[in-house]
């Protein structure tokens, strides 16, 4: 496969990660109003994950264990319900599969 698709397939798709993290962030609305702190606490994945973004973007193999990381504890925490480890859990082990290919082939490159 051609390595600028593989080098940029991880980063477009945590960005879609981390704005998908971001729509749970919809649900603060409380009798009509939104608590600015309610907002920040379901913001703070996305936070999170955009700060994982930056920190691997030239180093991904930091993407590849953050998110392989991540991916170990919710599946744990979630452990009693598994369709929402389908839905958070699965796609950050995919996305830190991602991050390691694109540090192989980076790597062989050199």
């Amino acid at each position: 496969m051609d390595p600028t698709i593989v080098r940029w397939l991880p980063r477009i798709l945590a960005v879609a990660l981390t704005a998908f993290f971001s729509l749970f962030a919809f649900d603060v609305e409380e009798g009509g109003q939104v608590r600015m702190l309610d907002l920040l606490m379901h913001l703070l994945p996305t936070l999170f994950c955009a700060a994982v973004i930056v920190f691997a973007w030239s180093r991904e193999w930091i993407g590849m264990l953050v998110f392989f990381l991540l991916a170990v504890v919710y599946a744990w925490w979630a452990r009693d319900h598994v369709q929402w480890i389908l839905v958070i859990g699965a796609p950050m082990l995919v996305l830190a599969g991602f991050y390691g290919w694109a540090w192989r082939t980076r790597i062989s490159a050199v």
